[in-house]
C-alpha cells in the first residue's frame, strides 16, 4: 500500500483534526509548564561553604563545620539533618586534612562554640547539578519558601 492510497483511505487533515491537534497542543504546553518547575526549582540540600574544607567529601565537611539541627532526631535511615544557614566559628586553617577525617565533634566543639551565618553555600549535587535554588542566593535566606509558593505546596 502506497502513502497516497493510505491518504485516500484515511482522509486528509481536516478541520476536526486541526481542532484536536490545537487543543492537545495547548494542554500539553500548560502541563509541561506546570511539571518542569519540579526540576527547575528542585530542593538541593545545602550548607555553609568553608573554603578550607572545599576539597573534602560532603559528609566530612558537614561533620566538621555544620551544626546538627537541634530539633531533629536522626532520620529513619540514620542520617542527621544539618543546618543550612549556620556554621561553627572556628579557625579551620590551623588543622590539617587528616585531622578533619578523624574529627571528633564531641571533643572539638563545645556548647560555647559560637555560630555564624553563611555568606556562601555548598550544594549537594547528587540529585541535581544546578537548580534555581543554587543560582539565586535569596532562596536560601527565605528557606525555600519561594519555591514552595511556585510549586503550590
Amino acid at each position: 500500500m502506497e502513502k497516497q492510497d493510505l491518504n485516500t483511505y484515511i482522509g486528509d487533515m481536516g478541520p476536526y483534526q486541526w481542532r484536536v491537534f490545537i487543543t492537545v497542543f495547548i494542554f500539553a504546553i500548560y502541563t509541561a509548564d506546570a511539571i518542569h518547575i519540579i526540576f527547575i526549582a528542585g530542593k538541593m540540600p545545602h550548607w555553609c561553604y568553608v573554603p578550607e574544607l572545599g576539597d573534602l567529601p560532603y559528609d566530612v565537611q558537614k561533620n566538621v563545620a555544620i551544626p546538627a539541627q537541634s530539633t531533629t532526631v536522626q532520620d529513619r535511615d540514620g542520617s542527621i539533618e544539618y543546618s543550612s544557614c549556620e556554621m561553627f566559628s572556628l579557625n579551620y586553617s590551623v588543622y590539617n586534612h587528616s585531622q578533619f577525617y578523624s574529627w571528633n565533634r564531641s571533643l572539638m566543639i563545645t556548647n560555647h562554640t559560637s555560630l555564624v551565618h553563611c555568606s556562601d553555600w555548598t550544594y549537594d549535587q547528587s540529585q541535581f547539578i544546578s537548580t534555581i535554588v543554587s543560582k539565586v542566593w535569596y532562596m536560601q535566606i527565605y528557606k525555600n519558601n519561594l519555591t514552595d509558593a511556585v510549586q503550590g505546596t
